[in-house]
């Protein structure tokens, strides 16, 4: 099984040339990098992409992660068996991507998995990657008693996620209505939909900077508004019962409370201004959130739109090809 890498540069000077300089080494076989100008970059064209099989794609505007992910899936040369979704703020140990490849070659059940994720310096472990966990897969990760090769878990975040070529053009892409945040949840959640199982790769590690993008307090406010939107999509899709009266719900008990830990300031709440602008931001899609059916229609929409599941096309092309869109 050979891999796409699909690497998304969004002011992305800072990041790039640690995580180009690493991801050379995490596989034997050589790469196939889809590597998308999505804004900000100004040293793109000075790096050496000469270990990989590169093609560069830019933009036709800032687009969401969701979004920017999708265009280079549909406007890549070709894709191998696997895409790896990885994240421009990442460093790669050697072998990583291998790892992974030979777990979901000996693995069918398998649609995704991804390493275990440590952070950018290596002394801990990503905030996103014990989310995923239970407290019992974190207490024998400690202990690292865990007898299976692979952590089999619900979700598995996007800094480094490695999905089946196949398995994708089943399920879609990501969702751009997310935007960024909880995309990578969502796309998860479809896997599962197609009884295909997610999990993290014990014998991998990649090393994550958590937040990269995101350097001010006005960054960080804007963030938590997309997650608080985000959450409350991503729990209507994978929850039970009528669409519309959990949204009802939503709105009625879980707004005035946050709202509430706002004002008082309790611990883990966000200022009030924050949970207003991310319920208006529901509002404006209120359709998809209480009808699965408008829901549905909305994202097949999409994929027509762009023209999913992408055709393949031969990778004997030029092994560096910048596309612009137009």
């Amino acid at each position: 099984m050979s891999t796409s890498v699909v690497l998304i540069a969004y002011h992305g000077d800072r990041w790039l040339p640690g995580c180009l300089e690493t991801l050379a080494d995490a596989s034997v076989n050589p790469l196939h990098l889809v590597l998308v100008d999505n804004a900000g970059n100004t040293t793109i064209d000075d790096l050496d992409l000469s270990a990989f099989n590169a093609g560069v794609l830019s933009t036709p505007r800032p687009m969401g992660f969701a979004e920017a992910n999708n265009f280079a899936l549909v406007e890549a040369s070709h894709l191998e068996d696997t895409v790896l979704f990885l994240n421009q703020d990442t460093k790669s140990p050697p072998g990583w991507i291998d790892e992974c490849v030979r777990v979901l070659r000996e693995n069918p059940s398998y649609g995704a998995v991804s390493p275990c994720i440590r952070t950018y310096e290596d002394d801990g472990w990503d905030p996103s990657f014990l989310t995923c966990l239970s407290g019992q897969q974190k207490a024998r990760l400690e202990r690292d008693s865990l007898s299976s090769e692979v952590i089999p878990v619900q979700n598995a975040p996007a800094p480094a996620l490695c999905v089946r070529t196949n398995v994708l053009a089943d399920t879609g892409p990501f969702d751009p209505v997310y935007g960024s945040y909880y995309e990578d949840y969502d796309l998860c959640r479809r896997i599962r939909d197609e009884g295909h199982s997610i999990g993290f790769c014990r014998g991998a590690r990649v090393c994550h900077f958590a937040g990269g993008s995101t350097t001010t307090e006005e960054q960080e406010r804007r963030r938590m508004r997309q997650v608080i939107r985000n959450r409350v999509l991503y729990k209507l899709r994978d929850g039970d019962g009528p669409r519309w009266w959990t949204a009802v719900r939503r709105f009625l008990l879980d707004f005035p409370y946050r709202l509430a830990r706002g004002v008082a300031g309790t611990s883990s709440s966000q200022p009030p201004l924050v949970t207003l602008k991310a319920y208006g931001d529901l509002l404006r899609i209120f359709g998809r959130l209480v009808s699965e059916r408008h829901d549905e229609g909305e994202w097949m929409a999409y994929l027509d739109e762009i023209g999913w599941p992408p055709r393949p096309v031969p990778s004997s092309v030029s092994s560096r090809a910048s596309v612009s869109a137009q």
